[in-house]
């Protein structure tokens, strides 16, 4: 408390009394965990009770005000024990020399001349500690190996940091500073080695990342569409479409079906998105590789293309051999949209007189595209692949009637009330579920005399057969 009371003191802070109570308590807490003293049993109890209803504000500056203290008492501590491991070790050296400093004594000097001397011929000598990493909760990362100078003035000063790693580590590097088997520059390649190699680690690690389309008008036609659709529009996974919502490490066993039910049941309280729904990408990491899944109507499908780099298109890529001529010049005829031009760079020149091609240039060049739309590729895909008589109308809907679902429960299959409320829509919309309209009574007695005549006629010429 007294140290914690010096430190306000020379910041000149004035907290309330239970928060300047709270505050000492932790930082004592945070100064014995350090040096390997537990009072949990005794702190643990006292901080809960203060922290409990306060600001996140309050409790942030008290938590900062109790990094920067205990950091300047560890400091100071640590200093001031590398002072009495240097003094120990001079007071070792001295009573080694004591012997030869008897046989071949000096005549005394005068201790003003002798206290002269001292001061002129001092030397900064550099001692080794270790102490735990502030920074760091890693096991790995735990300790600190760093050394300290002396000074004139009888203090040491905080040198660099030579190594971070385990305790044992820490302790045998230092043991090997000391005897003179490692120098602290080839200490310091050793920890350079390990960061590289803990990095290498690092990125063979497995992790899974989640992509989802990003938002605005230009994605709004890809989002929610399966594979195959995707496809028929000629459209492709694009990576530039995307940006990265989630990434975290892939424990061993965790499969894909796994993160989707995760993404959908039981989010993570960091993630950000919205549930794991069909057009989003998730890219496994795995032994260095990396592999893309897109989400698809049933279960994932593999797109390579979207970890490759989507390559630009230029007209000359895609000419057909053809060239017009129109009053402004001679120009190649190129087999790229309207929209992929301007994506390139291209902008509307002028139109040929027949109406049939576009000219579009950049400034320097010239190409032409054919004027007219093509066909849609969506209404051939629909063509081909729609189960029933829904009308071509843009979308492959593919919904199954009320009585193919009536088939599928009959044959012992499960069908969910969404799809049987949208097999009634469409049977609807087709017309199906209009009532037939009832013949009237006369129109009934006509059918049953006509009827009834026709086998008359069947009988009488099946006896005349027999006859």
């Amino acid at each position: 408390n007294n140290l914690k009371d010096q430190h306000y003191k020379n910041m000149g802070i004035r907290p309330e009394m239970d928060t300047l109570t709270f505050e000492a308590e932790s930082v004592a807490y945070t100064v014995c965990q350090h040096y390997g003293l537990d009072t949990s049993d005794y702190s643990f109890g006292y901080v809960a009770g203060w922290s409990s209803g306060r600001e996140l504000s309050e409790l942030k500056s008290s938590l900062e005000t109790i990094r920067s203290a205990a950091a300047e008492i560890i400091n100071s501590i640590d200093e001031t024990l590398a002072e009495l491991s240097k003094a120990q070790d001079k007071e070792q050296t001295a009573g080694q020399e004591q012997p030869d400093k008897e046989e071949n004594a000096a005549p005394e000097q005068p201790k003003q001349e002798a206290s002269a001397q001292e001061k002129a011929a001092f030397i900064p000598e550099t001692v080794y500690r270790v102490r735990r990493n502030p920074y760091s909760d890693r096991k790995e990362n735990a300790y600190l190996l760093q050394a300290y100078v002396t000074q004139e003035n009888g203090r040491a000063k905080m040198g660099a940091v030579l190594f971070t790693g385990t305790p044992q580590k820490c302790r045998e590097l230092m043991g090997q500073l000391k005897s003179g088997e490692l120098t602290e520059g080839q200490v310091k390649e050793l920890y350079a080695k390990a960061q590289e190699t803990a990095k290498t680690a690092e990125q063979d690690k497995g992790t899974f990342s989640i992509y989802q389309l990003k938002h605005g008008d230009e994605t709004r036609d890809l989002r929610f569409e399966p594979y195959d659709r995707l496809q028929a529009t000629g459209n492709v996974v694009d990576k530039a479409n995307y940006e990265l919502v989630y990434s975290a490490e892939l424990t061993p066993g965790t499969s894909l079906e796994d993160i989707y039910t995760r993404f959908n049941i039981d989010h993570p309280k960091d993630f950000k998105g919205h549930s794991l729904s069909v057009s989003d990408v998730v890219v496994l990491h795995q032994n260095g590789q990396d592999a893309a899944h897109y989400v698809d109507s049933f279960g994932y499908k593999n797109v390579p293309e979207f970890l490759q780099e989507q390559k630009q298109l230029t007209p000359d890529e895609l000419e057909t051999g053809e060239t017009i001529k129109t009053p402004r010049g001679t120009f190649y005829v190129t087999d790229m949209s309207r929209e992929q031009m301007e994506a390139a760079g291209y902008g509307f020149h002028h139109q040929s007189d027949d109406g049939k091609y576009l000219v579009m240039g950049n400034g320097t060049r010239a190409f032409a595209i054919a004027a007219e739309q093509r066909e849609n590729p969506l209404k051939a895909a629909e063509q081909t692949t729609e189960q029933n008589e829904n009308m071509i109308d843009g979308i492959i809907n593919n919904t199954p009637t009320v009585d193919e679902l009536e088939a599928k429960v009959k044959a012992g299959e499960t069908i969910s009330l969404v799809d049987l409320a949208n097999a009634v829509k469409a049977d609807k919309e087709r017309g199906k579920g209009k009532p037939e309209k009832k013949p009237s009574i006369r129109a009934q007695l006509k059918a049953d005399k006509e009827k009834a005549q026709k086998k008359a006629a069947a009988k009488t010429k099946n006896h005349d057969l027999e006859v």
